[in-house]
């Protein structure tokens, strides 16, 4: 399948999420790659210009992934991919983001709560690869 798969970055602090990750999609034919903080992603993603990024919004502050998603957002190039979060920050801090998906305050099309099963994660990945915001 080389050449073909479609590319999935994962932005998180956590590496057994990375690993979680990996195991539901790349049995589906995803390539997987894997960033353990912010600034490797941001460099992850200027290379590979991945097909979706996986983003924790918690990785070394409390905010860093959403302000790595701004950065996506503001840039001509990266603009383009799409984003769906992956947090547990949401029911900690009792804050509903899905309500704000699209905002400038979440730039992401999808927002998924950790933990999350097989098939929610597959479906947000293929609708942000589609287009879809939810």
């Amino acid at each position: 399948m080389a050449g073909t798969a479609k590319i999935v970055l994962l932005i998180d602090d956590d590496a057994d999420i990375h690993e979680v990750v990996k195991m539901i999609l790349e049995p589906k034919g995803f390539q997987v790659e894997c960033a353990l903080t912010g600034p490797a992603g941001l460099e992850a993603a200027r290379r590979l210009m991945p097909d979706v990024l996986l983003l924790d919004i918690m990785l070394d502050t409390p905010s860093e992934g959403l302000h790595i998603a701004y950065t996506l957002k503001n840039d001509d190039v990266l603009q383009k991919i799409p984003i769906v979060i992956i947090s547990s920050i949401g029911k900690k801090m009792g804050i509903d983001y899905a309500k704000e998906l699209g905002t400038e305050y979440v730039p992401a099309s999808q927002f998924i709560e950790k933990p999350f099963n097989t098939e929610t994660l597959l479906n947000a990945v293929n609708q942000a690869m589609a287009g879809v915001k939810k």
